[in-house]
């Protein structure tokens, strides 16, 4: 009985550490859903500006803007694949500890 409850509390362990990831995750993916829309009214307001600039400068910065969305979204995919592993690895010991 004593090892089924050292299971049961190294369990309880990964179950909390998922928990704080997916809550870590939900608190990083709302950052980047904020700066996207940061992003967002930036390029609005560069697409406004277009007629008051030279074509090169914002072209410039559009692209700047472009890239750095495409990187917060590559981060947030891999967020979400980490989060996809430890929800996989969890059913796993789930699994393990039912049978």
């Amino acid at each position: 009985m004593s090892a089924m409850m050292t299971e049961l509390e190294a369990l309880e362990e990964r179950v909390r550490k998922v928990t704080e990831l997916v809550a870590r995750l939900r608190e990083e993916n709302r950052l980047l859903a904020g700066e996207r829309e940061e992003l967002r009214a930036k390029v609005r307001a560069l697409e406004a500006a277009v007629g008051k600039h030279a074509a090169a400068d914002w072209k410039t910065r559009l692209k700047s803007l472009e890239e750095e969305r495409a990187t917060l979204l590559e981060e947030r995919r891999a967020l979400a694949r980490r989060l996809e592993e430890m929800l996989a690895k969890l059913a796993v010991l789930e699994k393990a500890v039912h049978a």
